[in-house]
């Protein structure tokens, strides 16, 4: 859908630009290095993205989650746990370990269709508080695989964020991310490789099931864990729809659940308490499943 301005729109986005706009960006260019850059990056970003969240965090695969800035900080066990574990699952977090991905993104434009089941797990688990509507950039920082997530949301009763304003957003992605890169690289470097220990979390993802489930029903584990419902699972690997539900059926059967939210509260309750390093299935050691001595011996 396209969104037409009117003259008023375009006379009211011109005075937004010259003044609001320009003199935000001054504050922030002032910032870059400095700890209250993240603060004025958001008072910036309110301009374009009026919000009740705005959250900043530093994704990089070799360690866990930086939390850079968070505009009203809660105490939230489901917030911690988003910090420790379940972040590996997070849309935002997947679509940022793809090479080249960067940009202004919306939430449900970048989940699958008809991801209801997913969607209530993601708002109970996730996430602290209710979201609406949930906007996400993603800045890869220079030679490094590690990126920038800046999160603005809406709760529950607000509008969602309008298209102009989406467009807007877009338009403006990459005077907001040369801001971003030129403040962390003034900041000091991480030194190492990284946080050894960590690595099993994304081991842990690629093993998960793998032991347990036939390669056809770990196929379609996989799908399920990045939120996709069966008939999209069914485009996704050109099979039938019962062929489909016949294996989410024997994979329930296996795992001892009985929907899509179970599966992925299981993924994040076993990550929770399994220890570096993961070298065979984690479903191997769940107690609830039945498996092989011989399997169990391997690990």
């Amino acid at each position: 859908m396209q969104h037409h301005a009117s003259q008023t729109d375009t006379q009211t986005d011109s005075r937004f630009d010259l003044l609001g706009w320009s003199e935000a960006l001054l504050r922030c260019q002032q910032a870059c290095g400095k700890t209250r850059f993240y603060a004025e990056l958001g008072q910036l970003l309110e301009l374009l993205l009026p919000s009740d969240e705005y959250l900043v965090l530093m994704f990089d695969p070799k360690r866990p989650p930086e939390l850079l800035h968070q505009r009203h900080p809660l105490q939230s066990d489901d917030f911690e746990r988003y910090l420790q574990s379940a972040y590996v699952l997070d849309p935002f977090y997947r679509k940022g370990l793809q090479q080249g991905q960067q940009g202004v993104f919306r939430l449900r434009d970048i989940l699958p269709a008809d991801y209801h089941d997913y969607d209530q797990y993601y708002n109970s688990y996730f996430r602290h508080l209710k979201i609406a509507d949930e906007v996400g950039y993603l800045i890869p920082l220079p030679a490094e695989r590690r990126f920038v997530h800046i999160e603005l949301a809406r709760f529950a009763g607000r509008e969602l964020f309008a298209i102009g304003q989406l467009q807007q957003a877009s338009q403006l992605f990459s005077v907001v991310a040369s801001l971003v890169i030129q403040h962390q690289q003034q900041l000091p470097q991480h030194e190492g490789s990284g946080c050894p220990e960590h690595d099993y979390i994304e081991a842990f993802y690629r093993r998960f099931g793998t032991e347990v489930c036939t390669p056809r029903e770990h196929e379609v584990l996989c799908y399920m864990l990045q939120g996709y419902c069966v008939k999209t699972i069914a485009s996704q690997m050109q099979l039938g729809l019962e062929t489909i539900k016949m294996h989410r059926k024997n994979l329930y059967a296996k795992l001892h659940i009985g929907s899509h939210p179970e599966l992925l509260a299981l993924f994040i309750d076993l990550l929770t308490v399994t220890e570096p390093p993961v070298r065979c299935d984690p479903l191997l050691h769940n107690p609830r499943l039945q498996y092989s001595p011989a399997l169990s011996e391997a690990c």
